[in-house]
């Protein structure tokens, strides 16, 4: 058994307290903004199986976005990783790694898809797309106009 993603998807907030993943507004895909390019502001959290064959050691976790043809944008997030085995886990039963980063400022050049991608140790395990799309303003008639003009 190897490293497995057990979740990846983006949130309005997410925080990891006591093992466990606090979420406000999550598992969306779209994100609308009325213009591009734009600032974003969003959380993006990752829950890792972790095998344990690989307790007590440093593990490398990289999350990279890239956008639909595969391009390498700014953000990446990395960071190592050590997990060891509670005292109540049986022998060779997995671990649980709950994370959760707070992503401020994500510059996107224009609508359309992006991906974040997962890596432990420069293996990708998991991928989530977020497509972000232009709001296009929708005129409505003004009613008060005709009544002012009879």
């Amino acid at each position: 058994m190897d490293f497995r993603a057990l979740a990846l998807f983006t949130a309005d907030h997410a925080a990891v307290e006591n093992g466990k993943v606090y979420v406000n507004g999550g598992f969306w895909d779209i994100l609308n903004q009325p213009s591009y390019p734009a600032d974003v502001s969003f959380s993006l959290v990752a829950v890792i199986q972790v095998p344990a064959r690989a307790f007590l050691e440093n593990h490398r976790v990289t999350v990279q976005m890239v956008d639909a043809d595969e391009v390498h944008l700014p953000l990446k997030i990395e960071g190592d990783v050590r997990v060891g085995a509670p005292a109540y886990m049986a022998p060779d039963e997995p671990s649980t790694l709950p994370l959760a980063f707070p992503l401020n400022g994500v510059r996107l050049e224009r609508a359309g898809d992006y991906y974040f991608v997962l890596s432990i140790d420069g293996r990708e395990i998991a991928r989530y797309r977020m497509r972000a799309m232009q709001l296009v303003p929708v005129s409505q008639p003004d009613e008060g106009k005709d009544a002012q003009e009879e």
